[in-house]
């Protein structure tokens, strides 16, 4: 077909329909008043002119023979390992999309998002695509203020995740944790507060960090906690940590002196969803992701397979 401006947006506005929207082409024409045949140059076109670029999918570089063994180790509902192909391959961006794709797929008018901070959890919103419906809520699990231009912190990756899905963001706008029990206990009962923990309860899709004992840990690492309590922390037990709460190695809660100031999710409340994904990269996360499985705060799990191959090792 000859090529002015306008052909090229009409070639743009089908590639669109068909690869963001996802509408097969007899949709497509329909809604546009074209042929298929239309529908399928023009879709050649955006190929053969750059607009559209054909890649492997995270779905294509996947290993479903741990995948199985993982879900059978540990009895969840679902696996998703990654297998970078060489250093130059993100292995945050290749688990966020294929964990992107398999939350995608899983989402029903009505579904309730709960998302956590850290890392890997902004990868997957940040590779998170429009829902098929647009009634879709997503709420933060951990409060958060201050700093929220940072990827990982839990406000942007409610926004992040909800803009990428054309649903509804709710923020808590509390830090996540504060001076004191009175502090805290005030706060939960302001409205705005209410609401989002209400909301959690409701929620059918948790979307969850693992952190570790360590400084790198978004809890410790974002001054939610200051690292100086991580001795501490651990001598009760705890080997890992999700929403500024901690676990022992069978995933049981550990009480700490933040508890009653801690403005998150509890565990007990998280393992009211159906979902719950944890995700996480590195080897060194393995022991934690072990427990929270074995604990059953989580049901389903996200990693790259170098991760996966030391869970299994592990006794």
């Amino acid at each position: 077909m000859a090529r002015n401006r306008r052909d090229d947006e009409i070639i743009l506005q089908i590639a669109r329909m068909r690869y963001d929207q996802r509408l097969p082409q007899n949709e497509i024409a329909r809604v546009l008043g074209i042929s298929e045949s239309t529908v399928s140059r023009a879709l050649k076109a955006a190929m053969d002119l750059g607009f559209v670029e054909i890649q492997i999918t995270p779905y294509g570089l996947r290993d479903f023979e741990t995948e199985r063994r993982l879900v059978r180790r540990f009895d969840l509902d679902t696996a998703i390992v990654v297998q970078p192909r060489g250093p130059e391959e993100s292995p945050y961006d290749l688990l966020g999309k294929a964990v992107a794709r398999a939350i995608e797929e899983r989402i029903a008018p009505g579904a309730v998002i709960g998302v956590s901070d850290g890392d890997t959890v902004a990868a997957v919103a940040a590779a998170m695509r429009r829902a098929r419906s647009s009634d879709v809520d997503v709420v933060s699990l951990i409060g958060g203020v201050g700093a929220p231009q940072i990827p990982s912190h839990s406000s942007e990756v409610c926004r992040a995740l909800a803009a990428g899905l054309g649903g509804r963001a709710w923020q808590l706008p509390v830090p996540a944790i504060v001076e004191d029990d009175v502090s805290a206990q005030h706060l939960r009962e302001t409205s705005a507060v209410k609401t989002v923990f209400d909301l959690m309860k409701r929620m059918s899709i948790a979307l969850v960090g693992i952190g570790t004992l360590s400084p790198r840990a978004t809890v410790f690492r974002h001054g939610v906690i200051d690292p100086s309590f991580i001795d501490r922390i651990r001598a009760r037990g705890a080997i890992g940590t999700v929403c500024g709460r901690f676990f022992d190695a069978e995933g049981k809660v550990v009480s700490t002196e933040f508890d009653r100031r801690t403005l998150s999710i509890g565990l007990d409340g998280l393992a009211r969803a159906p979902l719950r994904f944890a995700v996480a990269t590195g080897p060194d996360k393995a022991s934690a992701l072990r427990a929270a499985c074995s604990g059953r705060i989580v049901n389903a799990l996200g990693v790259d397979s170098e991760t996966a191959r030391a869970m299994l090792e592990m006794l």
